[in-house]
């Protein structure tokens, strides 16, 4: 695991999250009006910059989605640290990184998405995770130390236990352990977004021994939290 690694690109880094930032002010702004939105944008873009040489990076090809999260984890803790200083609340700050990740996912291309589900359940990849589980072995990417499991098809297709989380690592490494269970719930989005057909019942931030995904295919997004004050979350986001 290095850091630093993002120094050199934090233009970037920075280009990114105003993407994500113009795809999400509409929606901000709507929620909390637009001087709410301006002020908060701006001093998030500042404590992100501020954040980028910290983020943990993980050589090699195949972790490319866990530095991917790594990112993304960086940007919602810039959320999180500038709510806390405007007297918000966690749950209040992981309501603007829920509206910016499904913002930013609305503009993926329906094309990448159904490629990317079909390979997920392809029987390619079945075999690889097959190996992977017969094995036994335990895999390490940096801070992510990873199980594999094959499921029945009926239950579930295939899963991976994160017995270490480099997310979870990075959070508690800045002191906001506290919002690390949000942090969880971005796989919401994504989730649906990609057709994971992802059910989450445990995670390491909630104080479980492992983070148990379990994907099926054509399986409905399934996620809930042993911390009470983010199963509230959850269940809002879905009422509404």
């Amino acid at each position: 695991m290095k850091h630093g690694y993002y120094a050199a690109r934090s233009r970037a880094l920075l280009r990114d999250f105003d993407e994500t930032a113009r795809l999400a002010r509409a929606r901000l702004a709507f929620r909390y009006g637009e001087e709410f939105t301006q002020g908060v944008t701006r001093e998030v873009r500042r404590e992100y910059e501020r954040l980028i040489p910290e983020i943990p990076f993980i050589p090699g090809v195949r972790a490319r989605s866990l530095n991917a999260f790594l990112r993304i984890t960086a940007q919602e803790l810039a959320v999180y640290r500038v709510m806390k200083r405007r007297g918000k609340s966690a749950d209040e700050a992981w309501e603007l990184c829920h509206e910016a990740i499904v913002a930013r996912m609305e503009t993926y291309p329906a094309w990448k998405a159904r490629f990317l589900g079909k390979l997920m359940f392809s029987r390619a990849m079945r075999r690889r995770v097959g190996k992977r589980a017969a094995s036994s072995t335990q895999l390490r990417f940096g801070d992510f130390e990873v199980r594999y499991l094959i499921g029945d098809g009926e239950g579930f297709d295939w899963g991976v236990d994160y017995v270490a989380c480099g997310n979870y690592e990075f959070m508690k490494e800045q002191g906001a352990e506290e919002f690390a269970p949000y942090v969880c719930l971005s796989d919401m989005a994504l989730g649906e977004a990609l057709g994971w057909g992802l059910t989450r019942t445990q995670t390491l931030a909630d104080g479980c021994d492992r983070c148990d995904f379990r994907f099926t295919r054509g399986g409905a997004t399934r996620i809930s939290s042993q911390t009470p004050e983010v199963q509230k979350t959850i269940e809002r986001i879905k009422g509404r």
